[in-house]
């Protein structure tokens, strides 16, 4: 099954014009799934559509199955893949902004002596829509773990609720043996 992140917005487009869509309903479902709605819970579009896209894409973002945070609040993440394979990205909260580290691959070619994603192997590579999920999910989850805390604390500072800023693509994998889907 294909996965609905992978589609560029054209595609998208394309796609819902293909159904009979208007192409007003890519902006819709693009900009929704962008923001780490899930298909089930965008707003203003028909059922029938979203069984269609049900029962043609993929559409679950990454599911944690660790998530560690240290005392600097890094936050460690494992990943599960919609496969049920591994990732692992990691969250560099400062105070210039958040930097997402992402992963390019499960599991990794190179073998270098320092890293442990090249232990057993390359399993797979990436999607573009896979890497582009992890930026989706732990923004997500960043963002809604700060609204908690804004809340919780009462700080009314301008600023503490911050997104992902930058992105670094150091996880598992080597990006450049994934070039074409991690550009």
């Amino acid at each position: 099954m294909k996965y609905l992140y992978d589609l560029s917005f054209d595609e998208l487009k394309e796609w819902c014009l293909s159904q009979g869509e208007p192409k007003f309903r890519a902006g819709q479902i693009f900009a929704a799934l962008h923001n780490g709605t899930s298909l089930a819970d965008i707003i203003g579009v028909p059922n029938a559509l979203k069984e269609k896209i049900s029962a043609e894409f993929e559409t679950r973002l990454p599911s944690p199955e660790i998530i560690q945070k240290s005392k600097d609040g890094t936050v460690k993440y494992l990943l599960k893949l919609n496969d049920g394979k591994k990732i692992e990205c990691v969250l560099l909260k400062q105070d210039y902004g958040n930097t997402l580290c992402v992963s390019s691959q499960v599991g990794c070619r190179m073998a270098c002596a320092f890293c442990a994603s090249g232990k057993n192997g390359l399993v797979r590579n990436l999607t573009c829509g896979e890497i582009l999920a992890e930026v989706i999910l732990i923004n997500k989850l960043n963002m809604a773990e700060a609204r908690d805390q804004h809340e919780t604390d009462g700080s009314k500072k301008k600023g503490t609720i911050r997104a992902i800023t930058n992105i670094v693509i150091m996880g598992s994998g080597e990006p450049f043996d994934n070039y074409d889907e991690t550009i």
